[in-house]
C-alpha cells in the first residue's frame, strides 16, 4: 500500500512540469551538400577578393615605379687582396707599413694619436710607382711583376737640426725593408723641417695657442662684432681663425696669419678685419710668440697694446655687427626673383640599355679606350696606360698642382699664395653627391689616404665615373643640291665618358674631369666654382676688387693648373715639333701678270732639345704642338701623332714676385723634356711651406738640356685664368665661363675617324626606285643594329639621401 501511495505522488509531480513546445520546422530546408557548396564559394570568393586587393595594390606599385633598365656592362668593386701595379694603396697595406715602421725600435717613432711637435712621427704612407722601364718590361713579359711598395713621409721634431725625411718601404703587403730616400730632384737636402705641410698635430697646438694669446680681446670682439671667441654659442655668436699661407716672406721662417671670419654658413664671405700672426719655427710650442696684431688696418706688434690703445680710445673702432637675417647673404638659400623659376625637375641621364663601359678593379674599359686610374694622395686623380683600340697612346696623365696668386693691401691678400699640392689634392677629395656632382646614375668609386692620421681614412664615394652626351653632333653633313634638294644625311651624338672628382681647398672647389671622346680624343678639364676668398674692405683694397657686400671685397687673383702628359705614340721612342703658322705673297702661276695673291702656310719645325722644346708665352706665334712617332705611319705613309691643345693659356705676369719661385713650371706654357723616373712631378708637398727657396724647382728639368729626339718624352703643360671677383660671385661662382681645358687630339694617328666604328650612329638616304619595302617613306634610315626608339626604361638612381660627407676611419 505504501509503495503505491509513492507511484502515485511521483506521476502527480510529473505531472505539474510543463510539457515541452515542439519547434515548428524551417520554412527551406537546405540539403548538406549544397550548404557544403555554399561554404567553399565563400571561401573562394574571400581569397580571390585577397588577390584581386593584392594585385590591385601590385598595379599601383608597377604604376608609380619606374621600369629598370638592366645595368649594362658588368663591373666589379676595387680587389683589396690583389692589387695591381697602379692601383691605390689598400687599408691593409697602409697599416703593414705603419706598424713595421712602428716596431724598428732604431727610429724610435711615436704613434700618430700621441704625438707632439717635438717628436718623430709618420705623416703621410703614399703608393711608390714603380720604375717605368721595369713595368714596361713586365708588360711585355720579360720581366717579372715589379713588387709593390711604400713612400712615407717622417717628421722628425725631435732631432737637431729638426727635418723630414722620406722612407721606402717594401716589399707590400707584408714589408722587410726601409731605407731613407731622397729624389734627386731636391734641391735641398735634407728637407728643411720649416718646408713641411701643417699637419693635424701642429694645428692642434697652434689652435690651443691663439686661444690663450687672444683671451683679453673679449671686450673688443664683443663691442667690434658682437661676438666672441671664448666661451661663444656655435652658429650664434662665435668668431672663428683661418690660417693662410705661405707661412712668412722670406725662406725659413713660418709665420703664420689667423684671420677672423663670422662662424656662419659661407663665412669665406665675413671677413671681421682682425688678424693675428704667430711665430711658430720652433718644435717647441712654449716659445711660440705673437708678431702681428692686425685690426680695422692697423697695425700693433703686441696684444696688449692693441687692447691699451683700444681702451684709450686712440685707435679707429669699427663696428660691424650683422644680425642673421643680413648674414643669410652668403648662404645657399633659395631667394630672388620667383617668377624666375620654373618649379619643375630638370633634365636627367638615361642608359637605356645600362652602362656601355665596364670598370674592373680600377681598370676602366669604354668602347676603344682603355686605362687604369688612381688617385694619389698629394696630386689627385691621376691616369695611367692608357689604350685605344689596343693601341698605346699615354703612359700618365696627371694633374701636378692648383695654385692661387692673390694680390691686395693687407697680407691675407697681398701676400696669399696657395700651391694645392701641400693640401694634398687627393686627400682633399672628397665624397660627391649624385645628382648633382655626378649623375645619378654614375658609378661611385671609395679611395684611401693615410696622411694627417694614425689609421687609414675612407673617402667615400670621391670618384665617379659616367657616359654623357653633349647633346652636340661629334660629326654630321646634310647633303642637297643647290636647289636644296636632300640628297642623305650621316651624324653621331657626340658620346664620352667622364672620370671625375672634386678638389675642395679652403674656398674653392675645382672639378676635375678626364674625358674620353669617341673620336680618340682626351679631355682635360678643371671647372672652379665655391666660395671666393673676401678680404675686409679697407680703403687700401680698392683698386685690387670689386665690392660684394658691406665691408666685403673681392681681390684679384690668377688660378694655374699644371699638367703632366707621357704620351707614348705606339712606343715610348718619340719626337717633338711644332707647325709654325706664316703667311706668304707672291704672283700666281695660274694668271698672267702681276697677281698677287697672300695665303697662310704652315712650317713643321723639329725640337731637338729641351731648352728648343720649352714655349714660354707667346701669342704671336700660332703654332700646332706635335708629339709623333717617326717609325710610325698611318696607311698614308703619315707619321702617327697626337696634338696637344691648350685652350686655357693664362699669361704668368707674377715671375718677379717671390712667392711665386715654387711655381717656375708657370712661365712655360709647355716644356717637353725627357723622361726620367725621378722627375716624376714638377711640384712638391713642400712648395707652401717655403715657397721662396723652394725644396723642388721645376726650372732645374731644363738645365741638363737633353735631346728630346727618338727619346721617351713628357709635355708639361700650363693652363689658367684671371679671376676678378664680381657680385655674381655670391654666394658662389659658377662654371658657366670658369672652365680650363687641354686637348690631347689624334693627328694622322688612324686611317680615318675612328668613332666610325660606332655603331651609334645614323644614315639617311634616299630610298631607291628597286626598293619596295616601304612605300609610304621615301627615305631609308640606318642605326646599324642599335634601336631608334623611345626608351622603355631608366637606369636606377644612387639616392640623394645615401650623401653622408664625413670621412671614415677604417
Amino acid at each position: 500500500m505504501e509503495t503505491h501511495g509513492l507511484v502515485n505522488k511521483m506521476e502527480e509531480k510529473i505531472a505539474v512540469v510543463p510539457k515541452r513546445v515542439l519547434r515548428r520546422p524551417s520554412a527551406v530546408v537546405i540539403p548538406w551538400k549544397t550548404w557544403l557548396a555554399l561554404r567553399i564559394l565563400a571561401i573562394v570568393t574571400s581569397i580571390l577578393v585577397v588577390l584581386l586587393a593584392v594585385a590591385l595594390a601590385a598595379m599601383v606599385v608597377i604604376k608609380t615605379t619606374p621600369p629598370y633598365c638592366s645595368p649594362g656592362l658588368e663591373s666589379s668593386n676595387r680587389n683589396l687582396a690583389n692589387p695591381g701595379i697602379f692601383n691605390d694603396l689598400t687599408p691593409n697595406e697602409m697599416v703593414s707599413v705603419r706598424d713595421y715602421l712602428l716596431s724598428q725600435k732604431r727610429l724610435g717613432l711615436t704613434p700618430y694619436q700621441t704625438a707632439t711637435l717635438n717628436s718623430s712621427y709618420i705623416f703621410m704612407i703614399t703608393l711608390q710607382v714603380p720604375l717605368k722601364d721595369a713595368v714596361l718590361k713586365f708588360q711585355k713579359g720579360t720581366d717579372r711583376k715589379p713588387q709593390r711598395a711604400a713612400k712615407v713621409t717622417v717628421y722628425r721634431g725631435n732631432v737637431d737640426p729638426p727635418r723630414v725625411e722620406e722612407y721606402l718601404v717594401g716589399p707590400l703587403p707584408q714589408p722587410k725593408y726601409h731605407r731613407v730616400v731622397t729624389s734627386p730632384a731636391y734641391r735641398r737636402v735634407p728637407i728643411p723641417f720649416s718646408s713641411r705641410p701643417v699637419d693635424g698635430v701642429e694645428r692642434a697646438q697652434l689652435k690651443s695657442f691663439l686661444s690663450q694669446a687672444t683671451e683679453e680681446l673679449n671686450s673688443l670682439f664683443m663691442e667690434s662684432y658682437g661676438l666672441k671667441y671664448h666661451n661663444c654659442t656655435p652658429n650664434v655668436n662665435c668668431i672663428m681663425f683661418e690660417d693662410f699661407a705661405p707661412r712668412g716672406t722670406e725662406s725659413g721662417e713660418r709665420m703664420t696669419w689667423f684671420w677672423a671670419y663670422r662662424e656662419t654658413e659661407g663665412f669665406y664671405l665675413h671677413p671681421l678685419g682682425f688678424a693675428v700672426q704667430i711665430d711658430h719655427n720652433s718644435p717647441d710650442a712654449t716659445v711660440w710668440s705673437v708678431s702681428r696684431v692686425i685690426y680695422n688696418g692697423q697695425l700693433f706688434y703686441e696684444i696688449d697694446d692693441l687692447m691699451d690703445r683700444y681702451k684709450e680710445g686712440s685707435l679707429r673702432k669699427i663696428q660691424p655687427i650683422m644680425d642673421q637675417v643680413d648674414a643669410e647673404f652668403s648662404t645657399f638659400k633659395k631667394r630672388g626673383h620667383h617668377t624666375f623659376d620654373s618649379p619643375l625637375r630638370g633634365p636627367r641621364l638615361i642608359e637605356p640599355e645600362g652602362h656601355r663601359y665596364s670598370i674592373e678593379d680600377q681598370y676602366i674599359k669604354y668602347f676603344g679606350w682603355s686605362f687604369n686610374y688612381h688617385m694619389r694622395t698629394t696630386t689627385g686623380l691621376q691616369i695611367a696606360e692608357v689604350y685605344f683600340q689596343e693601341e698605346t697612346v699615354a703612359y700618365e696623365i696627371s694633374l701636378q698642382d692648383i695654385t692661387a696668386f692673390y694680390t691686395g693691401y693687407s697680407p691675407e691678400t697681398a701676400w696669399l699664395g696657395l700651391y694645392g699640392i701641400s693640401w694634398l689634392l687627393g686627400a682633399s677629395s672628397y665624397e660627391l653627391v649624385p645628382g648633382v656632382d655626378c649623375p645619378a646614375t654614375a658609378t661611385f668609386r671609395d679611395t684611401y689616404h693615410f696622411a694627417n692620421t694614425g689609421t687609414p681614412l675612407r673617402y667615400k664615394n670621391s670618384i665617379c665615373i659616367f657616359e654623357q652626351t653633349s647633346n652636340i653632333p661629334l660629326r654630321r653633313h646634310y647633303s642637297h643640291s643647290r636647289e636644296g634638294k636632300f640628297h642623305s644625311y650621316g651624324g653621331l651624338v657626340s658620346s664620352s665618358l667622364v672620370v671625375r672628382t672634386i678638389v675642395s681647398l679652403w674656398s674653392c672647389d675645382y672639378i676635375v674631369d678626364y674625358i674620353f671622346h669617341l673620336d680618340g680624343t682626351i679631355e682635360l678639364k678643371i671647372s672652379l666654382t665655391g666660395y671666393i676668398q673676401a678680404s675686409y674692405d679697407l680703403a687700401g683694397q680698392r683698386p685690387y676688387g670689386n665690392r660684394l657686400h658691406d665691408n666685403v671685397r673681392g681681390n684679384l687673383h690668377q688660378h694655374l693648373f699644371h699638367w703632366k702628359i707621357d704620351l707614348d705614340i705606339e712606343t715610348p721612342m718619340n719626337r717633338y715639333q711644332t707647325l709654325d703658322m706664316t703667311t706668304e705673297s707672291g704672283s700666281s702661276f695660274w694668271y698672267e701678270g702681276a697677281v698677287n695673291k697672300t695665303q697662310l702656310k704652315f712650317d713643321p719645325v723639329l725640337k731637338e732639345d729641351e731648352n728648343e722644346a720649352s714655349v714660354a708665352y707667346s701669342f704671336d706665334q700660332p703654332q700646332h704642338h706635335i708629339i709623333f712617332n717617326r717609325q710610325a705611319d698611318n696607311k698614308y705613309d703619315t707619321h702617327r701623332a697626337y696634338r696637344v691643345v691648350n685652350e686655357a693659356k693664362s699669361k704668368f705676369l707674377l715671375q718677379d714676385s717671390s712667392v711665386t719661385n715654387a711655381a717656375s713650371w708657370a712661365k712655360y706654357q709647355m716644356a717637353v723634356t725627357k723622361y726620367k723616373d725621378t722627375e716624376d712631378s714638377s711640384s712638391s708637398i713642400y712648395a707652401q711651406g717655403d715657397p721662396f727657396d723652394p725644396v723642388l724647382d721645376f726650372s732645374r728639368y731644363l738645365e741638363d738640356n737633353d735631346t728630346i729626339v727618338d727619346t721617351d718624352i713628357v709635355v708639361w703643360v700650363t693652363s689658367g685664368l684671371y679671376h676678378i671677383p664680381h657680385a655674381e660671385d655670391v654666394p658662389s661662382t659658377t662654371t658657366t665661363a670658369n672652365q680650363c681645358r687641354v686637348f690631347l687630339i689624334p693627328y694622322n694617328f688612324f686611317n680615318h675617324c675612328p668613332s666610325m666604328a660606332v655603331s651609334d650612329a645614323l644614315l639617311v638616304r634616299k630610298r631607291s626606285s628597286t626598293d619596295t619595302s616601304d612605300t609610304k617613306n621615301p627615305l631609308v634610315f640606318n642605326t646599324f643594329g642599335t634601336a631608334a626608339s623611345e626608351p622603355k626604361c631608366y637606369q636606377k638612381e644612387k639616392k640623394l639621401e645615401e650623401f653622408q660627407g664625413d670621412i671614415e676611419l677604417v
